[in-house]
């Protein structure tokens, strides 16, 4: 007997205009490796890069300098300001913001920080309304340090909207600098620890692509172990890098047909993964969060459980929630030395009934923001999803706070993430940390 179709759950808010999920216009595997084909990158063409960069922490210290980048389209729309009205009242005030908007909002923001008493020396840095960016801080580039300078550390190819200029548009404004790796990567597949930094395994894979047209293994050397090389010597120098992956098969993402109210619809599954994934979500910062050190000295490590949310909303845990993928990568963390925390992670929907799609995404707490401090104490900015037609997320919500109250943080809650998460981001994804101190 067929599990009975769960029921109608219009958004409880405006979709945004312009606001496109975290995965559009990424280039497919195939792509990457056309792009390889058509353009041979030699050391030559790279920009000056640091020898011995440092990879801006993901949780190791205050924050110091945060970019957001915030367009047009973020300003005008309610769901979406309410986030960052959120984030800039909570931030602490020692923190510089480099904030990256449109010339025809600019005054709009720059009444935001005023209103968040935000400190002098932010800067705002403005984009023709013609340039096309994304909320997406976090992807195009992964930040790196060396001595005073912070580098924007660009992949070989970054094809969503015109993000793969905001490097260049930052750089030019402000003293930060960029460079360029011959590598695949995204900022959000990247979390970075004291001594180790995690890449989703999906990005050596594709990185592999390059091999032969691109790049050139040493003598003796295996295109696996040069990717792995050159992941170290453009990003982190010194801390030990580690894959995360699922070591059982990941579905790609997929269309399927339902009857809702009678009527046929399609619903969407797994979205944003492709074939021969080896993570259940595309970028790992939707469902691992680090969070320092504990007291028995292992790091801690957050993996987000869709099994344990459905059991807080009393429900039974769905087949395409992939339990079992993020089950493995819990799994193997814990045999690295990690101290592992599983937090509730609940598969949800919305559905658009003037097309009649139901769009199945996670309403992620993982993706959230962390400082650990001995100075400033511990804390953490968390998404919250008791909103609308999911007011049956509230334990979910409560649970995740008492998860990181217990290991000592300062929990600051965001208002409604919704419309982040069902763009398949939060807030992790809207921010890039620049500086720690």
């Amino acid at each position: 007997m067929a599990a009975p179709v769960p029921p109608l759950k219009p958004r409880h808010y405006a979709k945004p205009a312009g606001l496109v999920r975290r995965t559009h216009r990424d280039a497919s595997r195939d792509e990457l490796r056309a792009r390889g084909l058509r353009t041979a990158l030699t050391q030559e063409l790279l920009e000056a890069r640091p020898s011995q960069p440092r990879l801006v922490s993901t949780a190791e210290g205050a924050f110091a300098r945060l970019l957001l980048t915030i367009p047009s389209y973020a300003v005008e729309a309610p769901e979406l300001a309410a986030i960052y009205a959120g984030l800039l009242r909570t931030l602490p005030k020692p923190t510089a913001l480099v904030v990256l908007t449109h010339e025809s909002v600019a005054a709009t923001i720059a009444s935001w920080l005023k209103k968040a008493r935000r400190r002098k020396g932010d800067v705002i840095v403005t984009a023709p309304d013609h340039l096309v960016f994304s909320v997406w801080a976090e992807d195009g580039y992964c930040a790196s340090a060396e001595g005073a300078h912070t580098y924007l550390v660009e992949p070989y190819a970054f094809p969503r909207y015109g993000d793969g200029l905001i490097a260049e548009l930052v750089s030019n404004a402000t003293d930060l600098r960029k460079s360029q790796a011959p590598l695949y990567f995204q900022g959000g597949n990247v979390l970075i620890g004291d001594d180790f930094f995690f890449i989703g395994a999906d990005y050596p894979a594709e990185s592999l692509a390059y091999v032969g047209d691109v790049l050139a293994p040493a003598p003796g050397e295996s295109p696996a172990d040069l990717v792995r090389r050159l992941y170290s010597e453009y990003l982190d120098t010194g801390r030990r890098l580690i894959y995360v992956g699922s070591t059982v098969p990941v579905p790609a993402e997929r269309v399927r047909k339902i009857a809702v109210d009678g009527e046929p619809w399609t619903e969407v599954l797994h979205a944003g993964n492709d074939k021969g994934t080896a993570q259940p979500i595309f970028h790992i910062d939707m469902f691992v969060t680090l969070a320092g050190r504990g007291p028995t000295g292992a790091y801690r490590a957050l993996v987000g459980d869709p099994a344990m949310a459905a059991d807080f909303m009393g429900e039974r845990v769905r087949p395409h929630a992939m339990r079992e993928a993020f089950d493995s990568i819990a799994a193997g963390l814990g045999r690295l030395g990690f101290e592992v925390t599983r937090n509730p992670m609940p598969l949800v929907y919305v559905d658009d009934p003037e097309v009649r799609e139901r769009f199945w995404y996670f309403a992620t707490a993982n993706n959230a923001l962390v400082s650990v401090s001995p100075r400033d104490g511990d804390h953490v900015w968390l998404p919250t999803y008791a909103y609308g037609e999911w007011t049956s997320l509230a334990p979910v919500d409560r649970r995740n706070q008492e998860i990181w109250e217990a290991m000592g943080f300062t929990a600051h809650l965001l208002p409604d993430c919704h419309p982040l998460a069902s763009a398949l981001g939060a807030v992790h994804c809207v921010k890039k940390y620049l500086a720690r101190r």
